[in-house]
């Protein structure tokens, strides 16, 4: 039987890998293998209403999106520019783009604001033999870093609420480097559409640079990948 979230049982439940959970994530070339606990609806499943508090904190960090797969391989064409560049990586979940980008020699900071999603990042860095990037539990509401620290940025499938829409613009103008680039790979919904005029709106250049199918657990999903720089 599952227990809430906050007991000590619970929480090692979340934080130890299973096996039949575990994911195999094909991006240009190499599979990437992702443990966790659980799938999301799972972990869903044993939690109570009062685990979610006034954030709705559901466990979104235990699945692999398609938005990710795609920024994947944003990173991986563009592995000679991000060697040796400080990244951001936002919501890390899983570790995908995180493990991606320090793959190919970036320097990676990779947050996410739930305990077990960075615990399985490290693990599943370790599993993938990759350097391991900064792992940090973080809130992007209150970003612990130093202003301009990052030539690169990116999120995959982070803006599928409204509320996030400041709270991550500040964030983009606090943290990206003069020239830097911010990437984010979008899943096609229609929540998402106002946040690239209220960006332009702040000054900010929104570009989509492609719009490709994701295969993945058996779906196909269609993806928008954008760029954002600051003039």
């Amino acid at each position: 039987m599952c227990k809430k979230q906050g007991d000590s049982e619970a929480f090692h439940r979340f934080s130890v890998p299973d096996p039949g959970s575990r994911v195999e994530v094909e991006v240009e070339g190499r599979v990437w293998l992702l443990d966790r606990a659980a799938d999301m609806e799972a972990l869903w499943e044993c939690m109570e209403e009062a685990d979610l508090g006034d954030d709705e904190r559901l466990p979104y960090w235990a699945e692999v999106w398609p938005a990710s797969v795609l920024l994947g391989r944003h990173i991986f064409r563009n592995k000679q520019r991000l060697a040796g560049k400080a990244c951001l990586d936002m919501g890390c979940g899983l570790g995908l783009t995180g493990m991606i980008a320090s793959s190919v020699g970036a320097s990676v900071v990779a947050f996410d604001y739930e305990w077990p999603a960075v615990l399985f990042a490290r693990h599943n860095a370790a599993l993938n033999a990759v350097p391991q990037p900064l792992w940090l539990l973080m809130d992007w509401r209150a970003p612990a870093i130093a202003e301009g620290a990052f030539d690169f940025i990116w999120g995959g499938d982070i803006l599928y609420e409204k509320r996030f829409f400041q709270p991550l613009i500040r964030l983009f103008r606090h943290a990206l480097a003069p020239g830097g680039k911010i990437w984010i790979g979008e899943p096609v919904r229609t929540v998402s559409r106002p946040v690239w005029d209220a960006l332009d709106a702040e000054g900010f250049l929104p570009k989509k640079l492609t719009v490709e199918k994701v295969a993945l657990c058996g779906q196909n999903a269609t993806v928008n990948l954008w760029e954002i720089t600051i003039p």
